[in-house]
């Protein structure tokens, strides 16, 4: 599908590109390799400005609350967070209390359970080890190897930026709405797909989809927080909403085209490991050329990750 009616703007950061997506919507994508780890944008309802999302670092929450004042000359009502993760989560500490941050209550409980002591421990880690992993970063020659070293240095040099993690101090248990005088945000939340407790932000007058990290455009979906066959059941429930675009928590602006690529990874990679185990062998035989075409030329840091965490979570099934 054609994404040609949306309109990159000239703003400035080391962090994202910022597109147009509608009258009202905005959309964040991470530049590659930088700090943000993750992509945001923000809405513009009329009496309301929600943002989705802060990311990993606190300069890329400022630049976001910077480009959001810029073309909407408001101060954010709202942050809506899709998870739990550190990099959708870290940014909320530059807002003061006047914005209010909302999530699902199962998002909360998982803050509150995993993220904190994800934060404890990043800020606990020894300067010297950060240190020596950019030291390794520097003659390290296998690509699996290197990819793990700049992830580890994003999330602990991300989270370090900050002295306190805020949580979401508003809740809903299945969806609520956020009515403003021009539009609507229907926030919906699902149990057991990337995470326990994911939200979407819809836009229905302008068929906006913010889809958090249910969708990784065409990379591969970290699948180790959920629950991967839930997850293909929730993908269907969204590829029925009418949207003609929407912000993935990874990767490019997409299309309802590329949450069907994401299910299709999904489902092959568990055949693949299925069958790897029903033959006695070895799951982590299995390469990229045994996709399907189309998933081939995918590469992210999860492919080996997915394949272990599914080893283990079928043999236990």
């Amino acid at each position: 599908m054609s994404l040609d009616y949306v309109k990159k703007l000239d703003f400035e950061s080391d962090f994202f590109d910022l597109y147009k997506l509608s009258e009202s919507t905005y959309g964040a994508i991470a530049k590659t390799d930088s700090m943000m780890g993750s992509n945001a944008g923000f809405i513009d309802i009329g009496d309301y400005l929600i943002i989705i999302d802060t990311t990993l670092t606190a300069k890329a929450a400022e630049d976001l609350k910077r480009a959001s004042y810029q073309y909407t000359q408001k101060e954010p009502s709202f942050i809506v967070i899709t998870h739990y993760h550190m990099d959708h989560i870290v940014g909320n500490s530059i807002f003061d209390k006047s914005t209010q941050i909302i999530t699902s209550d199962r998002t909360l409980m998982n803050i509150r359970n995993e993220s904190t002591k994800s934060f404890e421990q990043f800020n606990n880690f020894d300067p010297k080890k950060i240190a020596e992993l950019e030291e390794s970063l520097k003659i390290e020659t296998d690509e699996e190897k290197i990819l793990d070293i700049q992830n580890d240095l994003r999330f602990l040099k991300g989270v370090r930026t900050i002295k306190f993690l805020r949580e979401p101090n508003l809740t809903f248990k299945n969806g609520c709405i956020i009515h403003g005088d021009n539009k609507n945000v229907h926030l919906q939340s699902f149990p057991k797909a990337h995470t326990d407790g994911d939200v979407i932000a819809y836009i229905p007058e302008e068929k906006v989809l913010f889809a958090g990290d249910l969708l990784f455009a065409n990379r591969d979906p970290w699948i180790g927080s959920g629950d991967p066959e839930g997850w293909l059941s929730v993908n269907d429930e969204l590829m029925a909403i009418d949207f003609k675009i929407t912000v993935p928590g990874h990767g490019d602006l997409a299309s309802k085209a590329e949450f069907y690529l994401e299910s299709k990874y999904i489902k092959e990679l568990i055949d693949l490991v299925r069958n790897k185990i029903s033959a006695g062998e070895e799951p982590t035989q299995i390469t990229r050329e045994d996709f399907s075409k189309e998933l081939q030329s995918w590469n992210s840091i999860c492919f080996g990750w997915n394949i272990n965490f599914l080893a283990e979570y079928l043999k236990n099934s």
